[in-house]
């Protein structure tokens, strides 16, 4: 799984929902346009752990045209239709997670023996729909390009619940899926890994894993600076939260930043 990432799951959804007067000219014209954040970030150790861990998260973003350049999202590309249709391909990087507690990646000691999850590149694919005013519904699908970890997918909804000249507060619920690999990955243990590390064998199905819940505010300076704030609540599904590594089921994240655009 990926370390907390800054500033929200879908950049473009984002844009769209906010309202971004710099991002979205650059969509519309041959421009360059940067943005730069620093955050402060507190999440779990890994999927599943009970154990939290907090740190400083940079975030940057270059946009040019309909072409982009992000530190969460990796670098690609985004098509908007009139009818409010949108596409992004991004080719991204999953930290995977080791079986040590670490200041970067995903990890904690609690998971000696299991061994690591290699860090690997990523295709993100994602399919968006404006369907009215401050409503957006998306689908994703990710998979690794140079290790094979499984294809994760998400469906979930993107909702303004209001807005004014600079505060935007924005609602958001998806529904997560892995197919087997994926699952097994994250969440199983293996006969080797069980025999290394004491925690009982499991096998997980492919399906659901999660349901998650966020909300985010955003708040306009001026054209330039802006501050942004997410909570962000997933619950485990009983497809995978009934694995020995799973010690919590229901976990919170938070992070909070300021960008500036330019």
């Amino acid at each position: 799984m990926e370390v907390k990432k800054f500033p929200a799951k879908s950049f473009m959804a984002l844009i769209i929902l906010t309202g971004s007067v710099n991002a979205a000219n650059a969509a519309e014209e041959n421009e360059f346009v940067s943005t730069i954040g620093l955050g402060y970030g507190s999440s779990m150790k890994y999927s599943g752990s009970d154990e939290r861990t907090s740190s400083a998260v940079p975030y940057f973003n270059i946009q040019y045209g309909n072409y982009f350049l992000d530190s969460a999202e990796g670098l690609g590309f985004t098509l908007n239709w009139d009818n409010g249709l949108y596409f992004t391909q991004a080719f991204g990087y999953s930290s995977g997670r080791v079986d040590k507690n670490s200041d970067s990646r995903d990890g904690s000691k609690k998971l000696k023996g299991m061994g690591t999850i290699k860090e690997s590149a990523v295709s993100s694919s994602t399919l968006g729909w404006e369907v009215g005013k401050g409503l957006v519904i998306e689908a994703n699908l990710s998979a690794p390009i140079t290790d094979s970890q499984g294809v994760a997918y998400r469906a979930g909804i993107k909702y303004r619940l209001w807005a004014d000249d600079r505060d935007t507060l924005v609602f958001s619920t998806n529904a997560n899926f892995g197919d087997a690999r994926y699952n097994n990955t994250y969440y199983g243990v293996s006969r080797e890994q069980s025999e290394r590390s004491g925690f009982k064998k499991y096998k997980a199905g492919a399906g659901l894993y999660s349901l998650d819940a966020s909300l985010s505010w955003t708040h306009a300076f001026n054209d330039n600076w802006w501050s942004y704030a997410e909570v962000d609540y997933t619950h485990l599904d009983k497809n995978v939260s009934k694995s020995d590594i799973v010690f919590r089921n229901s976990q919170t994240e938070y992070v909070v930043g300021v960008l500036y655009s330019f």
